[in-house]
């Protein structure tokens, strides 16, 4: 059946941070896009709603590259 795509949610991006075996690693938009099978505007939104919400932190790495990963519990 054509049509578009099903819709990407924040849910579908933080699945990938949780299923990887270091939940701490940090990934580029266009790394989750490829993820994902979605656009990596897209997946750049959904990274950034996360980060609004606090969700998960980032830090540019280059003039234009991004990097973003989930918040670390600290060992005790």
């Amino acid at each position: 059946m054509a049509g578009r795509k099903p819709r990407i949610t924040t849910d579908d991006v933080l699945a990938i941070y949780q299923n990887n075996d270091d939940t701490c690693e940090p990934f580029s938009a266009p790394e989750i896009a490829d993820e994902l099978d979605c656009h990596r505007n897209t997946a750049r939104n959904k990274l950034e709603d996360l980060v609004f919400t606090g969700d998960l932190d980032t830090k540019k790495v280059s003039a234009s590259a991004r990097v973003y990963w989930q918040p670390c519990l600290p060992s005790d």
